[in-house]
């Protein structure tokens, strides 16, 4: 099990910690006072970010666990994820302000991203077992 917590958070951290990073810099650039305000606390933003990514990366172990349906596994890796950036993000400062509107359009631009992403992943994978199937079905009608 630990070995299987390293392996994704290694595969993970790299790719979202540069996500985080070019996250912070566009809402830096296009939601706020401009640059110099990240620059400011660039390592606190990035070592905030790479928290976040961290356990983004863990949470990558529900997959491990065949007895939870695909769904199921999303929404609880989604939840973990949320329930740890949300007070990295508020204390961060990453939102304008901590207003509820504020919080609650973050959070969901944050799910439509992630709904986004599982989209893509759901797409792609049956995008690949249709060309397994199309090649199984080649090589059985050979036979």
């Amino acid at each position: 099990m630990i070995k299987l917590l390293l392996k994704y958070t290694m595969y993970g951290v790299a790719v979202s910690s540069m996500f985080i990073l070019i996250g912070l810099i566009l809402l830096d650039l296009f939601w706020q006072d401009g640059f110099y305000s990240l620059t400011q606390d660039f390592a606190i933003n990035i070592i905030g970010g790479l928290a976040i990514s961290t356990v983004a990366s863990m949470s990558g172990i529900v997959h491990e666990f065949d007895n939870l349906n695909s769904g199921l596994q999303a929404v609880i890796r989604t939840a973990i994820v949320l329930i740890v950036a949300l007070p990295f993000a508020l204390g961060l400062g990453w939102f304008s302000s901590a207003s509820p509107i504020a919080i609650v359009i973050g959070i969901a631009v944050w799910l439509l991203i992630f709904a986004a992403a599982w989209l893509g992943f759901y797409l792609f994978g049956n995008l690949e077992v249709k060309k397994i199937n199309a090649k199984i079905k080649a090589h059985d009608s050979k036979d």
